[in-house]
C-alpha cells in the first residue's frame, strides 16, 4: 500500500470523531434546552396549580356566601309572609272596627231619633197638662160667664189644633209594632209569651215545644254533634235517650262525645271563674245557638197567628237579671242578632227589662191594692 492510501484512511476516523463530537454538542444543547423548557413547564404547572387552589378557595367562599344569602333570603321570605299575615289580620280588624263604628253610629242615630220622638210626645203631654190646668182653673171659679166658656172652648180648640197639626209622615214610637213577645231566657228553663197590641189583655204563654206539649217552659240545654259545630237536639228532646239515638243514627254521629251543653248563661254576670261550668264551646256560641232554636219556635208561633213581618212588626222584650251591666246586655244583644232574632244589631225592636221590673209590672196589672201611693211590696 502506498503513502496516499495511508493518509486517506488515517483522515476518516478523525473526521468521523469530529462529526460525532459536533453532533454530541448539538444534542447536548438540545437536551439543555429541553431541560430549561421542562423547568419552565413545571413552574407554569406549579403556578397553575396554585391558581387552581386559590380558585377552589374562592369558590368555597362563594358557595358559603351563597348559602348565607340563600338562608337570609329564605328568612326574609318567611318574615315577609309573617308581615303579610299580620297586615291581613290588621286589615280585617280595621274593617271589623269600621263596621262596628258604623253600627254604633246607626245605634246612636236610632237613639237620637227615639229621643226626639219621646221629646215630641213629652211636649204634647205637657201641652195636655197645661190645657188641663187651665180648664181646672176655670172650673174653680165661683161664677162662669160666657167669656169663661169661650175661653174654655178656645183652650180646647187650641189644644186640638196643636195635637192634630202634626207632620203626616211623623209616627209615634213603635207605631209599626203589631205583636209584643216577652222572652224569658233562663239558666235552666226558658219560655216566652206573646200578645197583639190590639188586644193587650190577651197574653198567651207558649205551651208547644219540640217533643213536649203543655209546659210553659223548656230546658235551656243543647246537644251538639261530634265537632260541636251544629245543634242536634235542644230542650227536652236533648235529654231523651231514645231521641238522642234516633237523631245521632240519622246523622251517623252516635257516640259518647255527643255531650250536653248547659248552664251557659252563668258566664254572664259577675260569677266567679271557679263557679262557672266547663264548656266545650264558647259560651257566646251556646247562647246564640239556643236563642236561634227558641227563635224558630217564636217565629213559627207568630206566623201561625198573624201574617206580619217579624223584623218590622214584632217587639221582642228580653228579661235579664237585675245585676247585669251594660256589658252583659250588649253581649245578649249581639247573641240575639247572631241568632237572627233581629236584623239590625242595634234595632229598637229588641228591648231589655230586668226580671224584678217585669214581675213588678205584672203584679201591678194583675194583683189588687198595689197602686196605692206610698205602698211597698216584695217580689220573690
Amino acid at each position: 500500500m502506498d503513502d496516499s492510501s495511508e493518509n486517506l484512511f488515517s483522515d476518516k476516523p478523525r473526521e468521523f470523531i469530529e462529526k460525532l463530537g459536533f453532533s454530541y454538542y448539538e444534542l447536548n444543547n438540545k437536551f439543555i434546552n429541553l431541560l430549561e423548557e421542562n423547568q419552565k413547564i413545571k413552574q407554569q404547572c406549579k403556578n397553575l396549580e396554585e391558581k387552581n387552589q386559590e380558585n377552589l378557595r374562592l369558590n368555597s367562599k362563594l358557595n358559603k356566601k351563597n348559602q348565607e344569602i340563600s338562608c337570609t333570603n329564605s328568612n326574609l321570605i318567611e318574615e315577609n309572609k309573617e308581615v303579610s299575615r299580620i297586615n291581613s289580620e290588621l286589615k280585617e280588624k280595621l274593617e271589623e272596627k269600621e263596621k262596628k263604628i258604623e253600627e254604633f253610629q246607626r245605634y246612636v242615630s236610632n237613639l237620637e231619633n227615639q229621643r226626639n220622638e219621646e221629646l215630641k210626645q213629652l211636649k204634647k203631654l205637657e201641652m195636655m197638662s197645661q190645657n188641663l190646668d187651665k180648664n181646672l182653673g176655670i172650673l174653680k171659679l165661683e161664677e162662669i160667664n160666657e167669656n169663661i166658656i169661650k175661653t174654655f172652648r178656645e183652650n180646647n180648640e187650641d189644644f186640638l189644633a196643636s195635637f192634630s197639626n202634626k207632620d203626616p209622615n211623623e209616627s209615634l214610637p213603635y207605631s209599626n209594632i203589631k205583636v209584643v213577645v216577652g222572652l224569658d231566657f233562663g239558666t235552666t228553663y226558658s219560655g216566652f209569651s206573646y200578645c197583639h197590641v190590639a188586644n193587650k189583655q190577651n197574653i198567651c204563654s207558649n205551651e208547644i215545644w219540640p217533643g213536649k206539649v203543655g209546659k210553659l217552659k223548656i230546658n235551656t240545654i243543647l246537644r251538639y254533634d261530634d265537632e260541636y259545630n251544629n245543634v242536634l237536639l235542644w230542650g227536652a228532646p236533648a235529654l231523651v235517650k231514645k231521641q238522642i239515638r234516633k237523631i245521632a243514627k240519622k246523622n251517623n254521629q252516635y257516640n259518647e262525645r255527643n255531650k250536653l251543653v248547659e248552664l251557659f248563661k252563668l258566664f254572664l254576670g259577675n260569677l266567679q271563674e271557679n263557679s262557672r261550668p266547663k264548656l266545650p264551646v264558647d259560651y257566646k256560641k251556646a247562647i246564640t245557638d239556643y236563642l236561634k232554636e227558641i227563635g224558630k219556635v217564636i217565629k213559627d208561633t207568630i206566623a201561625t197567628h198573624w201574617n206580619i213581618n217579624f223584623f218590622e212588626n214584632v217587639l221582642l222584650i228580653l228579661t235579664v237579671p237585675a245585676e247585669y251591666s251594660e256589658k252583659y246586655i250588649a253581649i245578649m244583644r249581639e247573641c240575639a242578632y247572631n241568632a237572627n232574632l233581629i236584623n239590625d244589631k242595634y234595632s229598637k225592636n229588641l228591648q231589655f227589662i230586668s226580671a224584678p221590673e217585669a214581675a213588678a209590672i205584672y203584679c201591678m196589672e194583675k194583683e189588687y191594692d198595689l197602686l196605692n201611693i206610698g205602698e211597698t211590696f216584695m217580689i220573690s
